[in-house]
């Protein structure tokens, strides 16, 4: 049922609305700085509490929310262009070693 619900919640964020999740909808978008992009990650994170709700048996708290998103959408310098961009990596926070022990 675990494996379910997972898959579940990828298929929710990856098709989100613009007002849930909305770091999917900023994965091109280039930034300065590595500061100007985490802080525009932690300005998206701000209204995805919405997660506790809708998947109450992977998520308990607004923490562990925040802690998921920090983990799944990393900032990263792209060498080519010199710039900060928001990456994807839900699929390996949600097969991690922490992932799977914090849901025990």
């Amino acid at each position: 049922m675990t494996k379910f619900a997972i898959f579940g919640f990828i298929g929710t964020i990856a098709i989100a609305s613009p007002a849930a999740a909305n770091h999917v909808f900023h994965l091109e978008d280039p930034f300065a700085s590595r500061g100007a992009c985490q802080s525009e990650t932690a300005s998206l994170s701000n209204g995805d509490d919405w997660l506790i709700d809708a998947f109450p048996d992977l998520f308990s708290s607004e923490g562990e929310v925040r802690s998921f998103l920090n983990r799944a959408f990393k900032c990263e310098l792209n060498q080519s262009d010199g710039n900060w961009y928001i990456t994807d990596h839900r699929l390996e926070v949600l097969g991690s070693d922490w992932f799977q022990q914090r849901n025990r």
